[in-house]
């Protein structure tokens, strides 16, 4: 017996530590009780109405009925005692179940809310490393530079040329946070009538310098015209990104194919390659912030580039996927809704 005492103390001291410091434990509490008080207000209101409604009926039942007053009175009151405890004893019963169900819904309440805390606190945490490692490189290497007493011209020429190639990333990485800010507010300032086709094909011509020295050849089955309402600039780098991300990740002599299709007043543009692909156990995380994938592949950038892409497609109300295969290739699939 003294075994189980200790046990179930131990289980409600480790339970307790863990709920201390839980906000959302807190916030479902409150928010239990919330609902359980105003349930019970209802319900305290319903019964009372229902309990003299139910009463009221039965009193006149049994005094039409009985011609003796006294054995009326008595059943009356035996009655209303029974009644009582039945509802005392049903309303007991609700409220305990009213208790357990609010506290489990509001565990589906807080779920988004707190999933969204989860992420905002990753994304701080990732941006901060992020934004640490160029200030440590630059404060670093000016350290040690003015702690050279034999420093020439020469040394802190390249000192200075490293800096600033380092604040370049920052103040690339510092845009693009402010760009992810930016897109998390759904805005259709600038939008304009866009000739997809012709800006797909512009962006393909851009990058086609970058795919000719990997020897990858670049195929466009361009097929649909089709305008779409939305910002050029925002499209143009979507689509870059999404292209220069394909060259990136094929390997020399590959191939890249753009194909175009409409269905059901949409636009579908998908561009394939026979790249070296994405693992399946992170095909779900392409679009997480800061998220590279194989860390193998010394690409650089911080990795909001496929975050940005999505942000912008959702904003135009569209979508964005991806579907890969482990070294055999990857198709991206962007649909963006028709100019009515």
């Amino acid at each position: 017996m003294e075994k189980l005492y200790k046990q179930f103390v131990e289980s409600v001291t480790k339970w307790k530590n863990n709920h201390r410091k839980d906000d959302f434990f807190v916030a479902r509490l409150r928010l239990t009780f919330y609902y359980s008080i105003t349930a019970i207000v209802i319900l305290g209101f319903s019964s009372i109405l229902l309990y003299n409604t139910i009463l009221s009926n039965l009193i006149q039942s049994i005094r039409d009925n009985m011609v003796d007053p006294y054995i009326s009175q008595l059943i009356i009151d035996k009655a209303q005692d029974i009644l009582l405890n039945r509802f005392l004893t049903i309303n007991v019963i609700i409220i305990f179940f009213i208790v357990i169900l609010g506290f489990l819904l509001t565990n589906e309440t807080l779920k988004p809310i707190k999933n969204n805390m989860q992420k905002q606190k990753r994304f701080i945490a990732d941006a901060s490393h992020e934004l640490r490692t160029p200030v440590a490189v630059v404060i670093s290497g000016l350290e040690v530079n003015l702690n050279n007493k034999r420093l020439d011209i020469i040394s802190a020429r390249k000192t200075l040329e490293d800096t600033l190639d380092e604040m370049r990333e920052f103040s690339k990485l510092s845009n693009s946070l402010l760009d992810i800010s930016r897109y998390d507010t759904l805005k259709q300032t600038d939008y304009e009538i866009i000739d997809i086709q012709d800006l797909v094909k512009n962006i393909v011509e851009k990058n086609k310098k970058l795919a000719d020295k990997k020897e990858i050849e670049i195929n466009e089955k361009l097929e649909n015209k089709a305008n779409i309402k939305g910002n050029k600039m925002e499209l143009s780098r979507v689509f870059f990104n999404i292209l220069d991300n394909a060259i990136k990740y094929t390997r020399e002599k590959g191939s890249i194919s753009l194909s175009d299709k409409i269905v059901s007043g949409k636009y579908f543009l998908t561009i394939s390659d026979n790249g070296m692909g994405i693992k399946q156990d992170i095909l779900n995380k392409i679009f997480d912030p800061f998220f590279r994938g194989d860390e193998s592949r010394n690409t650089t950038g911080a990795g909001l580039g496929l975050t940005l892409s999505k942000k912008i497609i959702e904003n135009h109300k569209g979508t964005i996927s991806i579907k890969s295969q482990l070294n055999k290739g990857t198709n991206v699939t962007i649909s963006l809704p028709l100019s009515s």
